[in-house]
């Protein structure tokens, strides 16, 4: 049986979060509020509340100690994160202009929004926020709001992989010294969201919690953590009993939030903020249930691999996840505009499903178009190389 890598489990994994993210944003395109996705119960998003955080934790998982220097691997970092941040800056404004204006009853109006939901972008909705210029107060597309505003993953994890490679080699060494700065980390975290803010001006409330899963991924990367494999029967018993009590403590945290609390989305950090009801406790819950969903749909992810035909599929679409994430608002909102001329309830409760699935179908076109035009264009190379 041919072995499956961890890089395998790892594009699945990003394979299934990333499609939960295009129904999250496609929820918010069908609604008549967005704010009321945020607020309504979906027993998807009780189960899988830990979409971000498992991305962080892959980033410092991933990390090999040695292998470049702190320079090295800082400039690298900005090659990866901050050159993609400008070009989908200026190119997802360019095609929600395109989508948008033609089809607005107000060209006036519609620039009017489009310009506010730029300039909202680059302040930050936190910001826009405390400053008063947002939705309450000025007209914004929505549009342009979520094709600009997903870029905070971006500068998130670019500011923290700077502190990550300078804490990362003198953290792992220890065991005291991880679990220290972790908790050092998580309170500061807390302070943020409990005495500042839980929305603070290019989310840096979240930063703090993000830099410490990360931290706690590279230390465990050492023992191999996500993927060991059982040895013994008991070894196999114990391991899938592990994976349905760290799943079932995910779903137990997101039921009893909303039984008791009445609050969704707890622990999950939608666009870096934390709840606003729990506040700075919000941190605890994010960073619990970010490790322990990571662990849970990993190993999902290992036995789905098993499964050559399904995981070949979901690799092939995982290796694209990071052009999923950039580009699917664009879709988004070329198939709510465009298509469905912005009516919201033309196939009823299935309209978001239907959204997701014309996205993902729009984009594999484009990934199979791009890959074999990039394989073309390699082997004319190589024949004239030889």
């Amino acid at each position: 049986m041919k072995t499956q890598t961890k890089s395998s489990a790892q594009n699945i994994v990003k394979c299934l979060l990333i499609t939960s993210v295009v129904f999250f944003h496609a929820l918010m395109f069908v609604a008549n509020d967005s704010a009321d996705v945020l607020s309504s119960f979906n027993v998807l998003l009780v189960m899988f509340p830990f979409l971000m955080m498992v991305f962080f934790f892959y980033a410092g998982y991933n990390y090999t100690p040695g292998k470049r220097s702190i320079g090295q691997n800082i400039k690298r970092r900005t090659l990866q994160l901050l050159i993609p941040l400008v070009i989908t800056f200026v190119v997802s404004t360019l095609l929600i202009f395109a989508i948008r204006l033609p089809s607005a009853s107000n060209t006036a109006d519609e620039l009017e929004k489009l310009k506010n939901g730029i300039l909202m972008s680059l302040m930050s909705e936190p910001l826009s926020i405390m400053v008063n210029f947002h939705e309450g107060l000025v007209p914004i597309s929505f549009d342009i709001k979520l094709a600009l505003g997903i870029l905070w993953f971006l500068y998130a994890l670019y500011i923290c992989s700077i502190f990550f490679f300078l804490l990362v080699d003198f953290a792992v060494k220890k065991l005291s010294r991880i679990i220290s700065i972790i908790i050092g980390l998580l309170l500061i975290a807390f302070c943020l969201g409990e005495f500042v803010g839980i929305y603070l001006p290019y989310t840096v409330q979240c930063y703090p919690v993000a830099l410490a899963m990360m931290l706690l991924a590279a230390y465990l990367k050492q023992f191999n953590f996500l993927d060991k494999k059982p040895e013994t029967k008991k070894g196999w018993v114990i391991h899938v009993a592990n994976v349905l009590v760290a799943e079932g403590i995910i779903i137990g945290i997101g039921l009893f939030s909303y039984y008791h609390w009445g609050q969704t989305l707890v622990g999950s950090l939608p666009g870096g903020s934390f709840n606003g009801f729990l506040k700075g406790f919000d941190v605890f819950f994010a960073f619990a249930i970010g490790f322990l969903g990571t662990y849970v749909i990993h190993q999902v992810s290992r036995l789905i691999t098993l499964v050559p035909v399904v995981s070949n599929i979901l690799d092939w679409y995982g290796r694209h996840s990071a052009y999923v994430y950039l580009a699917h608002p664009i879709c988004l909102s070329f198939i709510h505009t465009v298509i469905f001329k912005e009516q919201k309830t033309v196939v009823g409760g299935f309209q978001p499903y239907l959204y997701v699935f014309m996205t993902i179908a729009i984009l594999v076109v484009i990934f199979l178009l791009v890959d074999y035009l990039v394989a073309l264009i390699k082997s004319k190379k190589h024949v004239v190389e030889a």
